[in-house]
């Protein structure tokens, strides 16, 4: 059965988690994709990952879910820091979409937050590294450049 066309209207429709319990597939695999390819043009990695990693922070502080509660607001601050980073032109306008889309998930819950969690990681994994001439020196393959 293919999968249906992921658009900025149905992404993140279904939520992360499935009826009978556990994250969705397509957190994972196609709506991560879909994410790194809206937000490849105009968002670098270092953006990416400066975002991601405050997301690890605030997982981290919630001590596996126990401290949900005082510490869900942070994330609206994240969205607040979005879209100061929307306005330097360090992120492009759709990683506003991808963090109040995704926000408004994560604040629900724990469950909901890891899934968040879960997500930002794949389009992390799947992002491009910065584009340009590899850089010189280094080791490649075991044997110098």
């Amino acid at each position: 059965m293919p999968m249906p066309q992921i658009t900025e209207n149905t992404y993140l429709q279904q939520g992360y988690v499935n009826p009978d319990g556990g994250y969705r597939r397509e957190i994972y695999r196609e709506e991560a994709q879909f994410v790194v390819n809206k937000l490849a043009p105009g968002t670098s990695i270092h953006a990416l990952r400066r975002f991601y990693n405050r997301v690890k922070g605030l997982e981290r502080s919630m001590d596996r879910g126990r401290l949900f509660d005082q510490h869900k607001s942070q994330l609206y601050e994240l969205q607040a820091h979005a879209h100061y980073a929307a306005k330097r032109n360090l992120v492009n306008a759709f990683f506003l979409t991808f963090m109040d889309r995704n926000v408004a998930h994560a604040v629900t819950n724990w469950e909901q937050f890891e899934g968040f969690v879960k997500h930002f990681e794949s389009v992390v994994a799947y992002f491009p590294t910065e584009s340009g001439p590899p850089r010189q020196g280094g080791m490649f393959n075991g044997r110098r450049r």
